[in-house]
């Protein structure tokens, strides 16, 4: 079968970006000039560019333009309990923390029923942003009994969060049920983050157990979706 015109301008550009003369984040040159370098009609370059959009390997801003899709630095993988910290420290960078507060309140109706907890328990809320080397990457709101964890104690123990509660309460995370959700921009954690009103956020959802099937830590965690990609594995039933 013939290889069309349309597959040869995208084979051309996969190229030029795998020999880095087209850069990730960088613009690329105008559907006019692609098909003068390739002697092909700019029909052929506009829907080579709107299959690569799609395919995501280009990213399209209305006000700019097409350009070269840039990299995500991180990447998190869905299908285990693994800290921010490793996330981050795994790619070479300094894991940091900057805590925005500590709290304990009654629980709400949801917190009861996610931390399996009488209504209006007490619960221990820390809010923070995890950065890499000093750049925000993640925002963490976290919820946990504060019969299991003070707010007090969690500021002494200069531990993770996931070693604190093991600390304090002898039991360890053996996995989280997890809900994932797109979120455009939420004015609060974008600032945060200095994620611009462009820029998307993804939104895990965390219920993290025990060995017992026992809620021991929920958690809002919004990753900056320029930076993070998440990775996972399906298996055919």
């Amino acid at each position: 079968m013939e290889l069309t015109s349309v597959y040869k301008v995208k084979e051309w550009m996969i190229q030029q970006i795998k020999a880095g003369i087209l850069q990730h984040g960088e613009p690329l040159p105008s559907n006019l000039a692609i098909a003068r370098t390739l002697n092909f009609k700019t029909d052929d370059v506009y829907d080579a560019v709107d299959e690569l959009i799609t395919e995501q390997v280009l990213s399209n801003n209305l006000e700019e333009g097409a350009s070269v899709k840039s990299l995500h630095p991180f990447y998190y993988p869905l299908g285990e309990v693994v800290s921010i910290s490793k996330m981050i420290e795994d790619q070479g960078y300094k894991a940091g923390t900057e805590y925005i507060s500590f709290d304990e309140k009654p629980a709400t109706s949801l917190d009861a029923m996610r931390l399996n907890i009488a209504d209006k328990a007490y619960v221990t809320i820390i809010e923070r942003v995890r950065t890499a080397d000093n750049n925000p990457v993640v925002y963490c709101l976290d919820k946990l009994p504060t019969e299991s964890l003070t707010c007090a104690e969690y500021q002494n123990s200069d531990e993770s969060l996931l070693d604190a509660i093991e600390a304090y309460t002898n039991k360890k995370v053996a996995f989280a049920d997890t809900e994932m959700e797109a979120i455009s921009y939420e004015p609060h954690i974008s600032n945060v983050l200095g994620a611009s009103p462009h820029e998307g956020l993804m939104l895990l959802k965390l219920v993290h157990y025990d060995k017992d099937n026992q809620p021991v830590l929920y958690s809002f965690n919004y990753f900056k979706s320029s930076l993070v990609k998440f990775k996972t594995v399906k298996n055919r039933l």
